[in-house]
């Protein structure tokens, strides 16, 4: 019997009779033989089937003419490395099986230079090509990296809600749902209920969705994206910034010694930062900013641009860190030696801008009371008195962050919009398929 195996386990049966399972990418015909780059979503590579019409046992070669892109096969025959094939990789088929045929008007769906929305609306057929596979492949592999780092730190996995009543950040972003007779919210981070869990498990990890309301058409923004956050008890704010530091380390590594190909894929020359990465005041960036020409008042947001221009002046990663108490939610702590901004901090990334926040946590029961009560509007206490109890039953120093996935894969593939990092993007116009 016949051993099937996967594009990407080729090679290392080259010289063997072997079965593949996998869709047509490509196919040429010329005269007495035809040409398929065959793809099987093991690898974004493809794997050059060739077939002569008088070495096909089965089907009748001329059926072969109503193969079309996206028809899906089973192929047999022998393999062997051939520098002519796109990955130097060759079958000589002898044999065929059909499972489906495909339609012609597949490639009038997605003609070459298709526009954004009619990419978008064929989605469910984009996703099938060899380059959003290495996306996606590589996307899953980073997320394992993540998990990686925090269990090898000791970190547990937890699965916070999703649907809740009070909000970490609060304000207009929020998507309100009806939940059954209550009013409920799709959450934007699942920071406070993490902090819960380290009374119970000391360092806590999650990898679900987060959801944001903004009315935002940037390039590295979505409404559902994937959110990866930790909470750690008894850690200060300068061992959670080498904590990060440690963990983009790790996954960049992991990265450039496992996937290589699909770097090479998309000319990426990855660069691993050293630590430590510089650390810029907010009160600094305003100056450097000054100096280009970019006027930021003070406790007014670094919006995308000048977020770029400030990291690129590093041309590095960079953790922008103290901001003004006013811009910050009521429960980043306040620094003890400048009571004027917060121990909390971005991790700005080079042409892209903010992929982390992160920050020390407020214990001070009281203090955070009053910055509720300051709030525009003023938050509801009653609503999170869960939360407040963490700090009226032995509280303790503690930190966390949350990373965007999303963004940070657009980072290392230097993808120049978000929408190709995920499966099914969505946006302030997008919600289908």
């Amino acid at each position: 019997m016949v051993t099937i195996v996967r594009i990407n386990d080729v090679p290392e049966n080259f010289g063997r009779e072997v079965c593949v399972e996998g869709w047509i990418w490509q196919k040429r015909t010329q005269g007495k033989l035809i040409f398929i780059e065959f793809f099987d979503g093991s690898t974004f590579k493809t794997l050059q089937l060739t077939i002569k019409k008088n070495s096909l046992k089965s089907p009748h070669f001329d059926s072969l003419k109503n193969l079309y892109r996206g028809a899906s096969l089973k192929a047999t025959g022998k393999v062997k490395e051939d520098p002519r094939a796109k990955y130097n990789m060759e079958m000589s088929v002898v044999e065929l099986e059909i499972f489906d045929t495909s339609t012609e008007d597949y490639d009038q769906l997605l003609p070459e230079g298709a526009g954004i929305e009619t990419q978008l609306n064929k989605r469910h057929l984009v996703i099938r090509g060899p380059k959003t596979s290495a996306i996606l492949r590589l996307r899953s592999h980073i997320v394992q990296y993540f998990r990686e780092f925090f269990y090898s730190r000791n970190a547990e996995e937890v699965t916070p809600p999703t649907i809740v009543e009070a909000q970490a950040e609060g304000g207009s972003e929020l998507f309100e749902i009806k939940y059954f007779k209550d009013k409920a919210y799709l959450t934007q981070s699942s920071q406070l209920y993490l902090e819960t869990a380290i009374f119970s498990l000391r360092d806590v990890f999650c990898i679900l969705p987060s959801f944001r309301a903004e009315k935002s058409r940037t390039r590295r923004h979505l409404t559902e994206y994937t959110h990866i956050e930790g909470e750690y008890a008894f850690m200060d704010f300068a061992g959670l910034k080498e904590y990060l530091e440690d963990l983009i380390i790790f996954v960049l590594n992991k990265v450039k010694q496992n996937d290589q190909e699909i770097l090479d894929f998309f000319e990426i020359d990855l660069k691993v930062p050293q630590k430590p990465f510089p650390r810029v005041s907010y009160s600094e960036a305003l100056e450097i900013l000054q100096m280009k020409g970019i006027t930021v008042k003070f406790g007014e947001d670094i919006s995308d641009a000048p977020e770029r221009e400030l990291v690129n002046h590093f041309g590095v990663p960079i953790i922008l860190e103290q901001f003004p108490v006013s811009m910050k939610p009521f429960y980043h702590k306040i620094n003890l030696e400048k009571p004027e901004v917060t121990n909390s901090a971005d991790f700005i990334f080079p042409n892209l801008g903010e992929v982390i926040g992160c920050g020390e946590r407020e214990t001070d029961l009281e203090s955070m009371k009053d910055r509720m009560n300051k709030m525009d509007p003023p938050v509801d206490q009653d609503d999170y008195y869960w939360y407040l109890d963490l700090r009226r039953y032995g509280s303790v120093p503690h930190s966390g962050f949350g990373l965007g996935l999303e963004r940070f894969v657009q980072w290392v593939l230097n993808l120049e919009h978000i929408r190709d990092t995920t499966l099914y993007p969505r946006t302030i116009n997008r919600i289908s398929p």
